[in-house]
């Protein structure tokens, strides 16, 4: 399962974290969080629990965010230039 870190990375950066700011989040050390995304340490279960919960609690915040973008570039578009 080599994938393993290099999706925790791809997920975490897209969530918009840095490798300081999650591993925090989390309570792991930065170099070990990094050492699992180089698929060079192998987590715990508990560890990735909350390496998942802290994840799927950032996705439905990107949705929104996303979603309130979209409606408010649309809204600039319906208003006459001043």
């Amino acid at each position: 399962m080599k994938a393993r870190g290099q999706s925790i990375r791809r997920n975490r950066e897209e969530s918009g974290y840095g490798l300081t700011e999650f591993a925090h989040c989390i309570g792991i050390s930065a170099s070990y969080l990094s050492r699992i995304e180089r698929d060079q340490a192998n987590p715990s279960p508990s560890v990735v629990r909350r390496i998942a919960e802290l994840l799927r609690q950032e996705r439905p915040a990107r949705a929104a965010i996303a979603e309130i973008t979209d409606i408010e570039d649309e809204g600039t578009h319906d208003q006459p230039p001043e």
